[in-house]
C-alpha cells in the first residue's frame, strides 16, 4: 500500500525545524511503546514511520505474543493500561498462558501514544540525522524536526545515515508480549519529566 501524494507534500526548504522533545524513528511496537512511555511524561514526542500505519501494524501479523513470563508482571499491568487508554480488547488467556495478537498490540501502542499527545507521522522517511546543539536535526522528506534526543526504534532505521554527534538512543528490543516493559526504561533517557506525576 503506498503512502497518499498529500502525506508527501514537503515543507518549504527555508521552514525553520520544528521543535520535539524526542523524535522516535519506527512506528513498529517497540517504537509505538516508546512513544507511549515519553509521551506519559508529558514529553513532546514525535513518531516517524516511512511506511503507511497500516501497513506497519499488519506487517506485525495476526500471530499471538505469548507470557513467557520475561517481565510478566509488569508487562500485564502495562497492556492493561493500554486497553484502558484505548478501549481495545487485547490481553487473551488461551491455555492458562496470557497473549496478545502481534498486529492489534501494535496498532493499539500506537493509539495509547497518540492519546497522550505523541505525533505520529506516518509515510514520512527519515533521511538524515545530524547532530546539533542540544540534539539532533532529524530530516524526513517533508520536514526537518529539531529533537532533544532520537530514539531509533526496531531493525529498520538501523540503515539509517546517522551523524555520531547526534544524541541517539537504540532500542534494538523484538516485538513481543514483554515490549511495554522492556521499552518502559527508555523513558530515562535524560529527559525532564514533564507529566506532573511522582
Amino acid at each position: 500500500m503506498p503512502c497518499p501524494p498529500s502525506l508527501l507534500d514537503p515543507t518549504p526548504t527555508d521552514a525553520p525545524p520544528i521543535p520535539t522533545d524526542v523524535a522516535v524513528i519506527g512506528a513498529g511496537a517497540v517504537g509505538a511503546a516508546t512513544a507511549w512511555h515519553l509521551a506519559r511524561r508529558g514529553l513532546a514526542v514525535t513518531l516517524l514511520e516511512r511506511r503507511p500505519a497500516g501497513v506497519v501494524w499488519r506487517a506485525a501479523g495476526p500471530a499471538p505474543w505469548t507470557d513467557t513470563g520475561l517481565s510478566s508482571r509488569l508487562a500485564t499491568r502495562l497492556w492493561q493500561q493500554v486497553e484502558q487508554a484505548t478501549g481495545a480488547a487485547l490481553l487473551h488467556v488461551v491455555d492458562g498462558v496470557r497473549q496478545v495478537r502481534a498486529d492489534q498490540a501494535t496498532a493499539a501502542l500506537t493509539a495509547a501514544a497518540t492519546a497522550w499527545g505523541a505525533q505520529l507521522r506516518h509515510c514520512d522517511e527519515v533521511l538524515t540525522i545530524d547532530g546539533s546543539a542540544g540534539g539532533a536535526l532529524v530530516r524526513t522528506r517533508t520536514a526537518t524536526w529539531s529533537a532533544a534526543r532520537v530514539v531509533l526504534a526496531g531493525a529498520g532505521p538501523a540503515t539509517l545515515d546517522v551523524d555520531p554527534a547526534a544524541s541517539i538512543v537504540t532500542v534494538a528490543t523484538p516485538g513481543c508480549f514483554a515490549v511495554p516493559a522492556l521499552t518502559a526504561t527508555v523513558g530515562e533517557i535524560g529527559l525532564t519529566d514533564h507529566s506532573g506525576r511522582p
